[in-house]
């Protein structure tokens, strides 16, 4: 496996990689018809990312274009060279694929790309920019049509229509499996668009997909995993770090932190027996007057024993209490951070919950929920 750099130089803002892409479209090579489908070696690309810890790891699968062997196979593992932009993907994955191919101990032959080629709204998707870099005939097969339009093909295996922008054919909705849904293939560079079709449909036998894409996509998960299992504590950082990042968003959208954050225990206290010490910082941040003996209260009733409860709810309470009593201005501040964290705790009190409905009463509570795992 190939450790990569992001290169000197790489483009770091949107404005930079449009205009390299406006200086490499020019470069793209649309009129040679390319090698002949089922002769000599076809190499699928493929590219699987862990954003939480800045990973990206890619693959080439190099084929015998008859028989669907594999011939080569090689992998690079680098960090994200680019924010996540519609239209500027390749930026993210241009150099970890390069190394991928770089790693190959023959020549890769016509290179398949999952993604764009001419299908692209600045008409020089991955499969365009790969080429003009490396000279290479490469295609692109999507499996979604991105934002162009078609009218269906077809159910009959081979059967395509022209994905179309405007009056602009940009690639073919190309039905590879009967009655299932088409792939989207574009040309990318030194291929022609028929012989494009020709290539994927000698590339699927038995599946939608091709088998350069599917054997780079498993090759290029298996490396990840390799690159990051080792890194146990660090993939744990960093879902803390992205937690305590989306709590803190959403404490300060709050106009009042601590009715919100008495809410939020409540919801997750349910409306059974309470113990003393919950109800105490209930009431104390339901009268704002109150605000100040916050940790005063729960203080002497965790010092009185009562709260062998669970130990989450009897955490989410203890901050509730310090929000309310960092909100009244009383010193000393115990924790200044203690609104970050109310939003990340419910979504640990809600995971450890065999109740399913104590999510939908927190999230309602909260008024939002995490757009992915944050359980830390």
């Amino acid at each position: 496996m190939t450790t990569v750099r992001i290169p000197a130089g790489w483009p770091a803002t949107e404005e930079d990689a449009r205009a390299v892409q406006d200086e490499l479209r020019a470069r793209v090579v649309l009129d040679e018809p390319g090698p002949p489908p089922g002769t000599g070696q076809v190499t699928g690309v493929d590219v699987a990312y862990d954003d939480e810890l800045d990973v990206v790891a890619a693959a080439a699968v190099t084929l015998d274009a008859a028989t669907l062997e594999v011939v080569a196979e090689a992998t690079a593992v680098g960090r994200i060279s680019f924010p996540y932009v519609p239209g500027l993907l390749a930026f993210r994955e241009i150099p970890t694929v390069l190394a991928a191919l770089d790693a190959l101990p023959g020549p890769p032959g016509l290179v398949v790309c999952d993604g764009y080629g001419l299908a692209h709204p600045r008409r020089f998707g991955l499969a365009s920019h790969l080429g003009v870099l490396t000279g290479l005939p490469t295609i692109g097969v999507a499996k979604n049509p991105f934002t162009f339009s078609y009218d269906e093909p077809g159910a009959a295996r081979g059967s395509a229509v022209p994905l179309v922008s405007g009056t602009e054919e940009v690639g073919r909705a190309l039905r590879t499996r009967e009655a299932v849904k088409p792939v989207f293939v574009s040309v990318g560079h030194r291929v022609s668009l028929d012989n494009a079709c020709a290539h994927v449909l000698a590339l699927t036998p038995s599946y939608r997909l091709p088998e350069t894409t599917r054997r780079a996509d498993a090759l290029c998960r298996k490396a990840l995993r390799a690159a990051i299992e080792p890194n146990e504590e660090l993939a744990a950082r960093a879902r803390a770090d992205r937690s305590r990042s989306w709590g803190r968003t959403l404490y300060e959208r709050q106009r009042d932190p601590v009715t919100w954050a008495g809410r939020v225990l409540a919801a997750a206290a349910g409306e059974g027996p309470r113990s003393p010490a919950i109800e105490a910082v209930l009431a104390m941040a339901a009268d704002r007057d109150q605000w100040s003996r916050g940790t005063e209260l729960f203080g002497r009733a965790r010092g009185a024993g009562i709260h062998a409860e669970d130990q989450l709810l009897f955490r989410l309470a203890e901050l509730v209490a310090k929000l309310a009593h960092n909100a009244a201005g009383e010193p000393p501040y115990y924790d200044y951070h203690a609104g970050w964290a109310i939003g990340p705790l419910a979504c640990r009190i809600a995971a450890a919950s065999p109740d399913p409905a104590l999510r939908h009463r927190l999230e309602a509570a909260l008024g939002d929920w995490p757009p992915s795992e944050y359980v830390v």
